[in-house]
């Protein structure tokens, strides 16, 4: 096959790329869509919105009759309860949102922080990981999680369902709901499940990112503008997605990537766990990834944008003013604390704040501090790690917001590492996963 669609489905926009067998991008659409902040711990999307969205971005493709099989890179967690039939009974509960406390301190009271580190990888952090979610969808609306026939997934369950008819996630997602043997790469926990009296069958089937799940409805492939019949290939969640394409594969491997959220990634041959960072199993058997990871990291910068600088056009204040900013001095004398969607890593309640402000104290150094607290999260992981696994001297910069200024601003800081931009990684890398998926239902 020479022609493959690899579509990511991200937190504001759905793109759909067309890419050849060397993975060059043929062409490209973009749908934008913004997620809805119901209250400063509620954020969550109708995937209604997503699935419009993939019909858009497909029929707006002048290539997309000759694509020969289909790829998904996925938002993550983001969980959605769904019928038999696939619909959704409830709104997307995205990874900024944080509604779910309570039920994340019973979850740690049921199971333990320990026991939840050694199988799950992750402790239950609320919406971070979408076992809470989950819970509070069984305490909240009753009316949802106690129908026979309901399934629970993240995105990638939703779009999988409705192209080719079944439900299933692949193991970087499931990584990420708390349910899931991430340290031993396998399936479902079934002691979990137990103690956290969560019914297996109403969980997807887990198949691996290099699986072909499916052959694409042919009611789908009219509305889209796509050949009916195709292979439909589950990919990976967009972080994994992303280090797939920048070719982080190997143990001691390191990539940043800057989005909405803003990660440091770490490649790995055994599952580390640690209290300071998320881990997740890669794409491919016998490799993690530990994340560090501001939950809020491009959307602190836009945060800030809306805010503070109203009077600036987008590009203006991305394009100029925040390149301004970040070539002035590594060191400013204000503070931030990345916390504004809460602090991933802990299931305590954080908010964002900036310290050290004085009578002097300019808009500019405000930015400045903003992404300084940034950089310097991640750098903790960074001291934290080396001291366990050998790292790579290189850092691989990709994401959206994978700038010249902003990579070289980390690069001040980040003084022990080389800082390699590479741009958007994630599609590549789901197109990477599909044709290695078509090689392999060949070679079966």
């Amino acid at each position: 096959m020479d022609r493959i669609l690899a579509v990511d489905v991200g937190t504001q926009s759905l793109r759909a790329c067309v890419f050849d067998r060397d993975l060059n991008a043929l062409e490209k659409q973009q749908v934008p869509y913004s997620p809805q902040v119901k209250s400063k711990n509620w954020v969550e999307i109708d995937a209604e919105v997503l699935w419009n969205a993939f019909i858009k971005a497909c029929s707006q493709l002048k290539g997309g009759k000759e694509v020969e099989a289909i790829s998904f890179s996925t938002l993550c967690p983001s969980l959605v309860p769904m019928d038999a039939n696939g619909n959704s009974l409830a709104p997307m509960i995205l990874h900024l949102d944080r509604r779910s406390y309570r039920q994340s301190l019973w979850a740690l009271d049921r199971v333990g922080e320990n026991r939840f580190l050694r199988i799950a990888g992750n402790p239950p952090i609320p919406g971070g990981i979408s076992l809470t979610s989950l819970l509070w969808i069984k305490e909240n609306v009753p009316s949802v999680y106690n129908r026979s026939d309901v399934v629970f997934g993240h995105g990638v369950t939703f779009f999988m369902k409705r192209l080719t008819g079944g439900f299933f996630i692949d193991p970087s997602n499931a990584s990420f709901t708390g349910l899931y043997d991430t340290v031993g790469y396998g399936d479902w926990d079934d002691g979990l499940l137990a103690d956290l009296e969560i019914a297996r069958e109403k969980l997807p089937q887990v198949a691996m990112s290099t699986t072909v799940v499916g052959k694409l409805d042919g009611k789908i492939a009219a509305s889209a503008g796509l050949p009916q019949g195709i292979p439909v290939v589950i990919g990976a969640n967009d972080t994994t997605c992303a280090a797939v394409g920048a070719g982080v594969t190997e143990p001691g491997q390191l990539m940043n990537t800057t989005g909405t959220v803003d990660s440091m990634v770490l490649c790995l041959d055994r599952p580390l766990t640690g209290k300071n960072h998320l881990l997740r199993t890669h794409a491919y058997p016998n490799r993690w990834l530990a994340m560090r990871t501001v939950g809020a990291g491009g959307a602190s910068v836009e945060w800030f944008r809306k805010a503070f600088c109203p009077e600036m056009s987008r590009d203006s204040f991305y394009d100029k003013y925040l390149t301004t900013v970040l070539s002035a001095s590594a060191e400013p004398e204000a503070r931030f604390h990345p916390f504004l969607s809460g602090d991933r890593h802990r299931i305590k309640q954080k908010t964002g704040s900036f310290t050290r402000l004085s009578l002097t104290t300019t808009r500019e150094d405000c930015l400045l501090a903003l992404a300084h607290g940034i950089v310097s999260f991640q750098a903790e992981a960074l001291r934290e790690w080396r001291k366990k696994v050998p790292l790579n001297h290189h850092i691989y910069h990709v994401g959206g917001g994978a700038s010249e200024a902003y990579t070289q601003y980390k690069q001040r800081l980040l003084k022990d590492f080389e800082l390699v931009q590479i741009g958007e990684t994630s599609l590549k890398g789901g197109a990477k996963l599909g044709f290695e998926a078509l090689e392999r239902e060949r070679d079966e």
